[in-house]
């Protein structure tokens, strides 16, 4: 059986393969997992291709809302976020879902439950994110983006969805909240307010987990969810849904960690 994860400089960067790699050997199953660098331009392709030569693959910035037009089906769950980041191959059809909105909630939800909850991002991660806020029931939901329309648009969306208070607001406005989410790509800067935050997630994992943002939350002794632990919680995920199998988090945790030297 073949895996793979699929995004833009991907090769060689992604602690993907050598994570799912490591869970394989450990469950007994003869499978390949390996990362493909995929254009935009070329995801249709892609797509088509997988439906003969898959079982399943995951999807990473910035293809996670682009492939949900390329899939036969999508799980309610993903369609309510917006976004796909694992796609399981069944009798040559494509089939989405969303594992990170379940890594979210099911590492932050409890934090997030009647709580001010602000989002950095507006991708396929803060969608995520967003949808485990609604579900998690939070008190008012914040979300900035450094292209401001992106912020709006998706601040309104999820108003419509869900009839929730979702609030898009200025970058670097100094919100304050009780759980703060970075769902960018940023990893060198300060990007938000920590104090008197209870819980910081940070979906970067890459150069290292302790980012800018997570060494000031350490400072400042707020719990830390980083991109290590929403990668591994994530990527057992989508091993239950292609494989039917409960893997070994603690295995995958090891790989991810020798992989990034850490």
């Amino acid at each position: 059986m073949y895996f793979a994860v699929i995004g833009a400089h991907v090769r060689g960067k992604s602690a993907s393969p050598a994570m799912h790699t490591a869970s394989f050997k450990a469950l007994g199953i003869n499978a390949v997992y390996i990362a493909i660098d995929v254009p935009r331009q070329e995801l249709g392709c892609f797509a088509q291709l997988a439906r003969l030569n898959f079982r399943g693959f995951n999807v990473t910035i910035p293809h996670k809302e682009e492939v949900v037009k390329f899939l036969d089906a999508v799980s309610a769950e993903a369609r309510a976020v917006g976004a796909v980041n694992t796609v399981l191959v069944e009798r040559n059809l494509l089939v989405g879902y969303n594992t990170d909105a379940h890594a979210v909630y099911h590492l932050a939800g409890g934090y997030m439950k009647g709580a001010d909850v602000y989002i950095i991002g507006a991708g396929g991660a803060a969608r995520a994110t967003l949808f485990a806020a609604v579900k998690a029931e939070a008190r008012r939901i914040y979300v900035t983006n450094r292209t401001a329309e992106r912020a709006a648009a998706l601040a309104e969306e999820f108003r419509q969805k869900f009839g929730r208070s979702v609030e898009a607001v200025p970058w670097g406005s100094g919100v304050k909240a009780d759980v703060v989410v970075n769902a960018t790509p940023i990893h060198d800067a300060v990007l938000a307010d920590l104090g008197g935050a209870s819980l910081y997630v940070d979906f970067v994992y890459i150069p290292t987990p302790r980012t800018r943002m997570v060494e000031e939350a350490r400072r400042l002794g707020v719990r830390v969810v980083d991109g290590v632990d929403l990668l591994v919680e994530q990527g057992a995920q989508a091993e239950k849904i292609w494989l039917g199998v409960e893997p070994d988090r603690e295995v995958m945790r090891k790989a991810v960690e020798e992989f990034l030297g850490i």
